[in-house]
């Protein structure tokens, strides 16, 4: 399960606190938080991505794949390049479970350099 975000607040925190990750045709900005649950995801497609219909055709298929995903608490601001519009089901979740999983690897790693 996800929410969306709503908060001009959090896109600040995503702003200055957040970190980079991309796996395949994503990319996603994110600060991972305990306190935030479930997860709160934004999507960040341009009009580069396509007109209307095919930018809301991927956040929805973005947004079924995430909310079965486990995605650890926190904020989310996924975008996709251009070439996920020819992308299957299942190479998106294969995308979006490498990019959770590159996310929760670079925290770790960031914690155990500064621990």
């Amino acid at each position: 399960m996800i929410w969306r975000i709503q908060e001009r607040s959090a896109f600040a925190r995503l702003s200055s606190e957040g970190r980079r990750a991309q796996a395949g045709v994503l990319w996603c900005t994110y600060v991972l938080d305990p306190i935030v649950t479930p997860p709160r995801v934004a999507f960040a497609i341009g009009r580069a991505y396509g007109p209307a219909v095919m930018r809301n055709r991927l956040r929805r298929r973005l947004r079924a794949v995430l909310a079965t995903s486990d995605l650890p608490p926190g904020w989310y601001l996924v975008g996709a390049k251009p070439p996920a519009a020819s992308r299957s089901a299942n190479e998106l979740a294969f995308d979006v479970q490498r990019l959770v999983a590159n996310a929760v690897a670079n925290v770790a790693s960031n914690a155990a350099s500064n621990g």
